[in-house]
């Protein structure tokens, strides 16, 4: 008998009910796989949904998988208070899926509205809440439950209230604590947000730690995704430690890596291209800016292509060349403000003004002072971030801004930043 097909005796059993399940899986489903491309095409789309989903059972993974987007857009169209209403009231809305949905709609948009990535994050630990272990497995639910916890945590620091993010992470280790699930890539999650938490509170040893930890668990799992977004954040804590050249060659390894993400590799390269502008190796981050501007091109992200302008313009300066440089910086700054960005359009006046006060151009840097006036009014900009600025402006004003002085407030504020930065 070929052996590419199935026994006259495989058949039989299969046929009387007597094949077992496992056998079944193994020997009769990779068979058809083989030789149908339609089963195949169906077979790929019920991974795709598992690894979605984040089930083993591909029951839930097709059954609520294909469903949950529709049950978001329901849920979403209406009022907070139903929203609320409904995932208490409807079990239609306490599914594993759309717990999952709502965690992954939350990390999407918690760059550019932490305040919905909040809102998301809170139903879906009411959805998580509201699961039942009759119908999934007990421990998977705790790891599910704790995972909804980490997201509101890592969404509550996001929007800056680093409190509540540290009430709902003890609440997500709690939950993990009872699991006795072993997945490792949720262990690696939480480790992940709870790392960016304790950077965001200048607990940047113990960042560091978590990191390492988290890194760890990735490898473990072969989780390479994992692996870089890990790389890319332990980057940002040594570049907060003064350790850039130790930073560097973490993003180069993120680069290396290799992974189909294309936000996440331009978010390395990136990164990778400020930091070595910024221990003066612009030649370097000047070769890198090719494939950088591909990258933010194929994803189309208007403020992306904001923001290369504004490492082109620093590279530029590094380089010498003060009038692009200075072009760079004047667009990204009416990009900022038109954009109602006054953090940022803060952090390039700063530019801006160390170019001036390295040319001795007070009038320039007078003048920059009042066209900063609109950065006081951002809802981003808060108290010690507001005192830097009235430091900058008072300096600017009286004469007395050095170039250090200004890439002090520079690096105060890009610092003081990171807790509403993704």
């Amino acid at each position: 008998m070929n052996e590419d097909h199935l026994s006259i005796e495989t058949l039989a059993r299969w046929l009387s009910g007597d094949l077992e399940h496992e056998e079944l899986v193994s020997r009769v489903i990779p068979h058809f796989l083989a030789v149908c491309p339609v089963c195949r095409e169906t077979h790929e789309e019920i991974l795709r949904l598992k690894r979605e989903v984040e089930h083993w059972d591909e029951r839930v993974a097709v059954f609520e998988g294909r469903e949950a987007p529709g049950l978001l857009a329901e849920l979403l169209g209406e009022p907070l208070d139903v929203q609320l209403a409904n995932v208490r009231d409807d079990d239609r809305f306490q599914t594993w899926a759309l717990c999952q949905l709502l965690l992954q709609r939350s990390s999407q948009v918690a760059g550019d509205d932490p305040t919905q990535a909040v809102t998301l994050a809170e139903l879906a630990v009411r959805v998580g809440d509201l699961l039942v272990a009759e119908a999934y497995d007990p421990h998977w639910l705790l790891d599910l439950r704790a995972k909804a916890w980490a997201y509101l945590g890592n969404a509550s620091r996001i929007l800056g209230e680093l409190w509540g993010a540290e009430r709902a992470f003890r609440r997500a280790e709690d939950l993990l604590a009872q699991s006795l699930s072993g997945n490792l890539q949720v262990r690696a999650e939480l480790l992940r947000l709870e790392s960016s938490l304790r950077r965001a509170q200048r607990r940047l040893d113990e960042a560091q730690v978590l990191a390492d930890a988290a890194l760890g668990l990735y490898r473990e799992s072969a989780d390479l995704h994992g692996v870089v977004v890990v790389l890319v954040k332990k980057a940002k804590v040594l570049e907060e430690r003064g350790e850039l050249e130790a930073a560097i060659e973490q993003l180069r390894e993120a680069v290396e890596v290799g992974v189909s993400d294309p936000r996440l590799l331009l978010c390395a390269r990136h990164n990778l291209l400020l930091l070595l502008s910024a221990v003066g190796r612009d030649a370097e981050a000047e070769a890198l800016l090719p494939e950088v501007r591909r990258l933010a091109a194929e994803l189309g992200n208007p403020l992306d292509l904001v923001r290369l302008r504004w490492a082109e313009g620093r590279v530029d300066l590094g380089l010498g060349r003060r009038g692009p440089a200075e072009a760079a910086f004047r667009e990204v700054q009416r990009e900022f403000f038109a954009r109602r960005m006054g953090y940022d359009a803060a952090l390039v006046s700063l530019d801006l003004a160390i170019l001036y006060a390295a040319e001795g151009l007070t009038a320039e840097l007078k003048r920059l002072a009042v066209e900063i006036l609109p950065a006081f009014e951002s809802r981003e900009v808060h108290r010690e971030a507001l005192a830097a600025l009235i430091m900058f402006q008072k300096a600017a004003e009286e004469e007395r801004l050095t170039v250090a002085l200004a890439r002090r407030l520079a690096a105060f504020l890009s610092r003081e930043r990171e807790p509403l930065a993704r």
